[in-house]
């Protein structure tokens, strides 16, 4: 945590990183909502994208999904988010963090599904995941 964070108001980003999409979502106070998703194929251009998300709202640190085995070991895809998670850690100043994200993306299929979300949209659900994921980084390191 930064040295002055204030759990009621300082804002905390959740990051579903994909090469394809990103999802985005934005937590405060233990309360979480998804953003957006921003096309993944252009690291530089989401970089940029999530950095106006974090100035905007005045975020303080970073939560970013990573995709562990179930057995918690590396995969050849949390090493990317990693990478991604290193550049982005450069261009925002601000502290990164991981949290695994072992099954978020089929957890947020079934919210899409509770939500009625119509089953075109649901291919695009990575906001979700990254709700989840900021979700249940609050839930593992603070009580309510």
């Amino acid at each position: 945590m930064p040295k002055n964070f204030d759990f009621e108001k300082d804002a905390l980003l959740g990051i579903d990183f994909g090469k394809t999409n990103t999802g985005l979502a934005l937590g405060r106070n233990g309360l979480v909502v998804p953003l957006e998703i921003i096309s993944g194929k252009n690291i530089e251009r989401a970089i940029n994208q999530i950095n106006r998300q974090v100035i905007e709202n005045k975020v303080v640190k970073i939560i970013v999904g990573l995709p562990l085995s179930f057995d918690n070991k590396e995969t050849v895809q949390s090493m990317e988010v990693r990478k991604f998670a290193k550049q982005l850690k450069i261009l925002t100043k601000k502290p990164v963090e991981f949290q695994n994200e072992y099954a978020s993306s089929r957890e947020a299929l079934e919210e899409a599904v509770d939500l009625d979300i119509p089953t075109k949209k649901r291919k695009t659900n990575d906001h979700l995941a990254a709700a989840l994921i900021l979700d249940s980084y609050y839930k593992e390191n603070y009580t309510f």
